[in-house]
């Protein structure tokens, strides 16, 4: 059993500056919990609703250029060595994360959803890409609209493979319309790949130990649940590198999407080069000393990085003299790559959804997942009218009557 704390191995993690502080797996209040019955909370949404489902699509089909889904026997007292073997798949090819895009239709932009079905699919519902038939079938009616999710899809709630098998199945669906769905490479993606499960709730230990093929008997033993998810999400495993296919940092037309900030220190180090450099680690690729890939710093290091940075999701400024700091490198950030406006997710907003910095950063992480906040669904629409951009906050609730504060565009 799992005895108040698990450490994953941090064999490759040792070398990596940013994965030494990041690789402990604090798990005590979470083992301190009695599990509930195997399935139930991977097999419906929160609340106990239907669970809608993609036309022609199942959770047990593996993921888009992973491995095969495995069945095993009783394996109390499982190795790391095996189920890491268990998960081992060489034949998996390489999809390279896009870094720039155009397009003519319009473009979605989705908080951070950590774990909560329900309002993953309400988000695409409230965004107009979606139906959901009397089946419970969910099918694509967006046309040719892009999604951009803009990451942390990974942690606080139950249905972490679900809702990225989703996206994928849902991509492979708008993509036959001119469309696709896109997800960004959040912090708490990098954590997971890091070994760091602190954030991971008892549900999501049993879907990701599902999806490696344990029995049911094997889910009430939290250390090989642990020791599973490890091998599920360490660098090169199979969800690490299903993973390696999303940008960390994406353009599409002249709005930069982002899961925390853009500053022009990583402009300057390159956006392409940040999401090859962070792919090549979640694949764990071999580099020319025979090592591993290393994270690049300035993607995920620290708080000024893409993925942690906070400076520009300030709902209130401590002083006129921050914001104008804040303001100033992102327009020149912004200046650099040559676009409008940034969109970012990772800190809650508790006045909901809003804009800052006469409207060059957007911020979309509104709390909606019942593991942070519960807030009702608020998402993004860009569309063009002429040479002009128009900007939508598209809520399937009022929006509050403070919005106007907080740079709302109700619908």
């Amino acid at each position: 059993m799992l005895g108040g704390s698990w450490r994953a191995p941090c064999r490759q993690a040792e070398a990596s500056r940013c994965c030494r502080a990041l690789c402990r797996a604090e798990l005590g209040h979470h083992a301190a919990r009695s599990l509930p019955h195997p399935l139930t909370s991977c097999s419906r949404p929160a609340h106990g609703e239907p669970s809608p489902r993609l036309v022609g699509s199942s959770l047990t089909r593996p993921l888009r250029g992973s491995i095969q889904t495995h069945t095993t026997k009783n394996s109390s007292g499982t190795s790391a060595a095996y189920v890491q073997e268990l998960l081992k798949d060489d034949s998996v090819p390489i999809e390279r994360a896009p870094t720039r895009l155009t397009t003519t239709g319009r473009v979605i932009a989705i908080g951070d959803l950590h774990g909560d079905w329900r309002k993953t699919v309400d988000s695409f519902r409230t965004a107009g890409v979606i139906n959901v038939t009397e089946d419970s079938e969910i099918v694509w009616t967006g046309g040719d609209a892009i999604v951009v999710q803009l990451g942390d899809v990974m942690d606080r709630g139950d249905h972490e493979i679900a809702i990225v098998k989703f996206l994928r199945d849902l991509d492979d669906q708008a993509r036959q319309h001119g469309g696709a769905v896109y997800m960004l490479n959040g912090n708490h993606e990098s954590l997971n790949i890091c070994g760091d499960f602190r954030y991971v709730t008892p549900g999501a230990f049993v879907e990701s130990a599902l999806y490696a093929g344990l029995s049911e008997q094997d889910l009430r033993d939290w250390d090989l649940l642990a020791r599973v998810r490890y091998a599920v999400y360490r660098p090169g495993g199979p969800m690490a590198v299903e993973l390696s296919k999303n940008p960390t940092v994406l353009i599409i037309n002249d709005t930069v999407f982002a899961h925390g900030g853009l500053l022009p220190v990583h402009v300057n180090y390159g956006v392409e080069k940040l999401n090859a450099e962070v792919s090549a680690w979640m694949r764990a690729d071999q580099t020319a000393d025979g090592g591993k890939a290393l994270p690049p710093f300035l993607a995920m290091g620290d708080s000024s990085s893409v993925m942690w940075n906070r400076t520009q999701s300030k709902e209130k400024f401590p002083s006129q003299h921050e914001r104008y700091h804040a303001c100033g490198a992102l327009r020149q950030a912004l200046e650099m790559v040559g676009s409008k406006r940034l969109v970012v997710g990772h800190t809650p907003q508790i006045g909901g959804a809003n804009c800052e910095c006469e409207g060059l950063v957007w911020r979309l992480d509104v709390g909606m997942s019942y593991g942070v906040l519960n807030r009702p669904v608020q998402v993004l629409e860009i569309s063009r009218d002429g040479n002009e951009d128009i900007l939508t906050v598209l809520s399937d609730a009022p929006v509050s009557s403070d919005s106007e504060d907080n740079g709302i565009v109700g619908i």
